[in-house]
């Protein structure tokens, strides 16, 4: 397996990326995943989340890919500048390199989001050609989960000052405003591929019962929502990260949309 750094411009912006590729040498091109990050996340993910999943999916013989949104983990920019629809902007660029690169199939990606990420995920996916989604724990209700985890006294502080300083995070009054336009349960319902839901059981920040909402308002589901027992919000814990891998390796094999099963 092979790993490298890359940067791409989107806007004024330049993105801090990865990319895991198998180490076995092959004459066809790579199925890609794109892993997306939520809420004051980044490429590498809380324990290292996304750096273990591209790990495993690699040896799979997955080209995967991470990165950081702007204002995130090493890309450009300030969080007080972050929305939610500058994240599916971006996204959907990253969607567009990806395809372009020579060593990949196009017409075989996937994109896992987890939390935020997940919701960002499922707009990107309504608005473009990918052959998979994957939601791990992912945010229906952007603005009502958001606040849930902020707290409204982090929105009315916003919206007083312009900003509220959460954990280091400068949250804008902008970035709580955004949110409430953003529908992902409306626009899973227009994703014609193929999707997997999977849900922390003891999911802390994100209901669990938006994997129920989000398989009620998807159209291709061949699976229903797999829960991942006992599991916190970010699969904290070896078992829970080789679960949530594993279930999800086992769901891509069978749609047949890995290189080399």
């Amino acid at each position: 397996m092979t790993h490298s750094l890359i940067s791409l411009q989107v806007r004024d912006e330049t993105l801090s990326g990865a990319v895991h590729l198998p180490g076995q040498t092959v004459s066809d091109k790579l199925p890609a995943i794109v892993f997306v990050h939520g809420f004051i996340g980044s490429k590498v993910g809380e324990h290292r989340l996304f750096v273990k999943a591209s790990r495993y999916f690699a040896e799979k013989g997955y080209a995967c890919f991470r990165f950081d949104f702007s204002g995130c983990g090493e890309s450009s920019g300030d969080y007080r500048n972050l929305t939610l629809s500058n994240q599916i902007e971006e996204l959907l660029e990253i969607i567009q390199y990806i395809k372009n690169q020579p060593m990949i199939d196009s017409e075989k990606m996937t994109i896992v989001g987890h939390s935020l990420g997940g919701a960002t995920s499922a707009i990107a996916a309504s608005r473009t050609s990918v052959d998979q989604l994957v939601l791990w724990s992912a945010v229906a209700e952007p603005y009502q989960d958001i606040v849930q985890i902020t707290g409204t006294s982090a929105v009315k502080a916003a919206q007083r000052n312009g900003y509220h300083d959460y954990h280091g995070f400068e949250l804008s009054h902008t970035f709580f405003e955004d949110l409430k336009i953003h529908d992902p349960l409306k626009a899973i319902s227009s994703v014609n591929n193929q999707v997997l839901i999977v849900h922390a059981e003891q999911d802390e920040d994100v209901s669990v019962s938006h994997a129920r909402s989000y398989a009620d308002h998807t159209t291709t589901l061949m699976t229903p929502p797999i829960y991942i027992k006992h599991a916190s919000h970010t699969f904290a814990s070896s078992t829970w990260e080789n679960q949530l891998f594993e279930e999800t390796f086992t769901w891509l094999a069978k749609t047949k949309i890995l290189s080399n099963p």
